[in-house]
């Protein structure tokens, strides 16, 4: 019984100095293979840029995921910041001017970028069609549509030979009455014509509506003048308006409300 007992205590002591001597190897070869200047086999380069590629996709990962991150929160804070200022503007526009209710655009699509904006206000909110909208920068359009709480409004940029507005270039002595007929989106001008007046028009000169169409929106601000052209014979004179308004960034709105 004794000797089963010393047997098996010098087979443990005999497996724990394997396990120690092996141990050491390994760790020596380990520390021969990382220190030693010499090229890799197969299988260390394969290992090795393996887990080279697989750290850089997770660093990458984590930094363009944090970076994007940075970037929405940063949008987001202008963004905020723009909505804040405009709405501050068009609250002192609205301080001004009583008969105008505030409203928002809620859809601006690409498709029809220089013709509509809708807005959340309805005739709920006693808006009516062909009423005028404008901004504290000037006009921006007249609504074309009305359901219970939005409205479509059709912006200034979409006058055509078709839907014209009759203006008046104010002067220092007279106003000069003319068409606003087209819209260059890329030079960001607006064309008035059949300009018939002898007035001395000037680069500056205020363009306004004439209220021939409704006279509660006589003289209310397009732009200003920039250039003058006339035609071949003298007879017929046109000028290019530059508007206030950013068409490209409209957030609220003044709609003008009428009685009845």
């Amino acid at each position: 019984m004794r000797k089963s007992i010393n047997g098996k205590r010098r087979r443990s002591n005999k497996n724990i100095l394997i396990f120690i001597v092996l141990f050491i190897f390994v760790c020596y070869i380990c520390t021969f293979l990382v220190v030693s200047n010499r090229r890799y086999t197969f299988f260390e380069s394969f290992f090795k840029n393996a887990s080279a590629k697989i750290n850089e996709f997770f660093i990458d990962k984590v930094y363009s995921t944090k970076n994007y991150s940075n970037k929405m929160i940063n949008s987001k804070i202008k963004y905020l910041q723009d909505e804040n200022n405009d709405l501050r503007k068009a609250l002192d526009f609205k301080e001004r001017n009583e008969n105008f209710l505030i409203a928002e655009v809620i859809n601006h699509t690409s498709k029809t970028w220089f013709n509509k904006v809708w807005v959340n206000k309805g005739y709920d909110s006693n808006i009516k069609k062909d009423s005028v909208v404008v901004n504290e920068n000037g006009l921006v359009g007249f609504i074309g549509k009305v359901s219970k709480n939005q409205s479509e409004v059709t912006l200034i940029t979409s006058v055509s030979d078709d839907n014209m507005l009759s203006v008046f270039v104010e002067t220092q002595k007279e106003a000069a009455s003319g068409m606003l007929s087209y819209y260059d989106n890329k030079k960001d001008l607006f064309k008035v014509e059949s300009i018939t007046s002898k007035a001395d028009i000037k680069k500056g000169d205020s363009v306004v509506l004439s209220g021939f169409d409704n006279p509660l929106y006589k003289g209310i601000y397009v732009g200003a003048v920039v250039k003058e052209e006339t035609d071949d014979y003298g007879l017929s004179r046109t000028v290019w308006v530059k508007s206030d308004v950013n068409f490209n960034d409209l957030m609220f709105l003044g709609v003008y409300l009428t009685e009845g």
